[in-house]
């Protein structure tokens, strides 16, 4: 149910392919908000990189693809980031709900002056100063959605960045990290203490009145949270609704989604038991969905449908290369300028 906030296509590229110095993992600050944001999206990739699932998916993945490993020592020698044990954090927020407006703050260990020596050589560089920090400001270039598009980003330190589309967006942002600006702190919609373990979180206290899904059309805000926790897989969601007959409504919508997974997997007893782990409850306008499950059960599921997915993926490659097989030997026949004798039909019992 998290809307499609896709985390600022900024230059995520940069970002992520940009990120020096010594950082530590930290779950969601909500200091480094500003009071004024009506959502907020943090991810933190160092509570992934503990999580069972995923280092069992990242195992099987360098399995499958073994040079990827050397692929990726090769991009983290070029960019100055390993992003497999680099980048630590990332809060995404918006002041309204247009997230072409969103502020992205990102925590990594990186090379400083390499990315500030690779940013120089973007399209359309330039620099602005801001206090006593240095602004850059380029055009993007790569996704073809934010081709064009402008991208303002600076250092606030060694190891955080701030990324936006716009100069004043940026400023504001470091004058709250300076603390010259008021932040959600510990109060209003999008305060709250943190669950151990949470890989995502996301807020909001107003819901974009242009998503497609028709639930949150009727909300009002949301609180998510998913993550690993003690060998414990967890999905929380808080959905604040317009009334409380549309609370009902998203827990019946949530209800029947844990129905049709129950038909659909009626008998595969390790699946059906991660379908029956969700739970729903309202209390007047708000509806809660919470969902716990033992995190090998999680990943022995996953390795199934990775394994399905693999084969099918395998047999419409099989099924491909017959096709183009095919179409060479028709062209060869057809260029031959011979025409291939029609198989003959089996005599019917009339035939004689």
């Amino acid at each position: 149910m998290i809307p499609r906030l896709r985390p600022v296509r900024l230059s995520l590229a940069f970002a992520v392919s940009s990120l020096a110095a010594v950082a530590v993992a930290e779950p969601l600050d909500t200091s480094r908000v500003p009071d004024k944001a009506v959502w907020l999206m943090h991810a933190d990739m160092d509570a992934a990189r503990e999580s069972t699932v995923l280092k069992q998916m990242e195992a099987r993945i360098l399995k499958k693809f073994p040079h990827a490993e050397g692929m990726m020592a090769m991009c983290a020698g070029m960019i100055g980031m390993d992003i497999r044990k680099d980048l630590h954090d990332m809060t995404v927020y918006g002041l309204d709900t247009d997230k072409q407006n969103a502020v992205m703050i990102v925590h990594a260990r990186v090379d400083r002056k390499k990315l500030e020596a690779m940013v120089v050589k973007a399209p359309g560089h330039k620099t602005m100063e801001y206090r006593d920090y240095t602004l850059h400001a380029w055009t993007h270039k790569g996704w073809r959605q934010s081709e064009g598009k402008p991208v303002v980003g600076a250092f606030h330190d060694d190891t955080t960045m701030v990324f936006a589309r716009t100069k004043e967006q940026v400023e504001m942002a470091i004058d709250v990290l300076d603390g010259k600006q008021s932040n959600v702190g510990e109060e209003g919609p999008l305060a709250g203490r943190v669950r151990p373990g949470s890989i995502l979180v996301a807020r909001a206290s107003k819901v974009n009145p242009d998503t497609k899904c028709p639930v949150l059309r009727q909300g009002e805000g949301f609180r998510i949270a998913i993550g690993e926790y003690e060998g414990t897989s967890f999905y929380r969601a808080l959905l604040e609704m317009k009334s409380a007959e549309a609370a009902e409504q998203a827990q019946t919508v949530t209800e029947g989604l844990v129905a049709l997974g129950s038909l659909r997997f009626s008998g595969e007893d390790d699946v059906m038991k991660l379908v029956k782990a969700v739970e729903t409850s309202t209390r007047g306008d708000e509806c809660m969905i919470s969902w716990d499950a033992n995190a090998d059960d999680v990943w022995k599921v996953i390795e199934r449908v990775a394994e399905k997915m693999e084969a099918k993926m395998a047999e419409r490659k099989e099924q491909w290369s017959r096709m183009q097989a095919g179409k060479g030997e028709r062209s060869a026949k057809k260029h031959s300028g011979k025409t291939a004798p029609k198989a003959e039909k089996p005599f019917s019992d009339d035939e004689f």
